[in-house]
């Protein structure tokens, strides 16, 4: 995929990253708005379990709002599916074979 981010309206999503970071989160979908700084994400932990993240980066008078929990493998399909009806929406037909090919090896797990 050449964009690595899209912007819609006032949030930038970017492209999925399914190698684990340093805590052995795949980050299928992260969307940040800049105004106000605020970050969402979902994705599957080291033990293969789906969460959802959110963080308030702005400054400190939401912080104690930040969260991150376990979510259901259904709840992960429904944001995917969320997401490729928007970029279905906004003609990005190239992010919506990425996510097609992650739901289809989700249904694998």
């Amino acid at each position: 995929m050449k964009n690595k981010s899209v912007f819609i309206g006032h949030w930038c999503y970017t492209k999925p990253v399914l190698i684990p970071n340093e805590n052995g989160d795949i980050v299928i979908i992260k969307k940040m708005s800049f105004g106000p700084l605020e970050v969402y994400e979902w994705g599957i932990d080291f033990n293969n379990t789906p969460y959802e993240c959110y963080n308030w980066v702005e400054n400190d008078f939401y912080k104690y709002e930040n969260y991150r929990k376990n979510i259901t493998k259904e709840e992960l399909f429904n944001q995917i599916l969320s997401l490729i009806l928007l970029f279905k929406e906004n003609g990005l037909s190239e992010w919506i074979n990425i996510y097609n090919k992650i739901l289809d090896g989700l249904n694998l797990v």
